[in-house]
């Protein structure tokens, strides 16, 4: 039961990941502001 459990929950969360990688390809300005954030460090 519990590894039923994990594996929902490991799911869940890449199935979050996926869905916040679609909505950052949705505002294209937002990865040219974490582009310019990133290279500032540098």
């Amino acid at each position: 039961m519990k590894r039923t459990a994990a594996r929902l929950a490991i799911g869940v969360a890449v199935t979050a990941v996926l869905l916040l990688v679609f909505a950052a390809y949705l505002r294209p300005e937002m990865a040219v502001t974490l582009a310019n954030q990133l290279w500032s460090c540098f």
